[in-house]
């Protein structure tokens, strides 16, 4: 676990009874925490996957990230000053989630546990990289064209051979990208037949780089 990295297991066990961690199991379609709730933990996925969704009034939803094992969720809200979710995280399958109060991350314990300030430390480098990650996001989804979304997704998502594993369906990488999934199939068959890419079931194979660049 990204939160956990470098510190021994009996050092965590100490973190969870410190804490005062728990533990919640969830079916799909539950959710962790809603928008409008008021956020008070850090949160791990164990088990299973999650998505933070943004959902509006007229029945569109965004698609912010999924969450897989061993990531943590929640954690831009413990110094941002947001009293309230914007976001529900909702399970996409059975999963297990560890809820950490936020206490425990904002002074050191009676027992001044060495610990804690390396679990700090692994907490500024989440909120790091997630920052950068919502960069990314932001370029993609500020791009003027769906096919110049996709072609930025693409490429940043791309293995060395140019194979890009799809980790969502159809309906969550529209949800994503901010558009329509009859949009987005058309205009994957578009790329196809200009030769750009290649759709398979859960991947996608660049067949011109050059040409992709050229909207990056």
């Amino acid at each position: 676990m990204e939160l956990f990295s470098d510190i021994e297991q009996a050092e965590i066990d100490r973190i969870l009874t410190c804490s005062k961690a728990v533990k919640k199991k969830l079916s799909a379609g539950e959710t962790v925490f809603r928008q409008g709730e008021k956020p008070q933990m850090i949160f791990i996925l164990q088990e299973g996957e999650l998505a933070l969704v943004k959902d509006f009034a007229s029945g569109k939803r965004n698609l912010l990230y999924t969450v897989k094992p061993g990531e943590v969720f929640g954690e831009a809200f413990l110094f941002s000053g947001q009293i309230r979710y914007w976001y529900d995280a909702l399970a996409m399958k059975e999963s297990s989630v560890l809820a950490i109060p936020w206490r425990f991350f904002y002074g050191f314990c009676e027992n001044a546990c060495g610990h804690h300030r390396m679990i700090t430390r692994n907490l500024l480098d989440i909120l790091a990289g997630r920052n950068f990650s919502m960069t990314k996001k932001l370029h993609l989804l500020s791009s003027t064209s769906l096919k110049e979304k996709l072609a930025i997704f693409f490429l940043e998502n791309a293995d060395r051979e140019g194979c890009v594993k799809l980790n969502m369906n159809r309906e969550n990488l529209a949800d994503f990208l901010g558009v329509a999934r009859p949009s987005l199939s058309r205009e994957l068959m578009n790329m196809q037949k200009e030769g750009l890419i290649e759709v398979g079931k859960d991947e996608v194979h660049i067949r011109d780089r050059e040409a992709l660049e050229y909207f990056y």
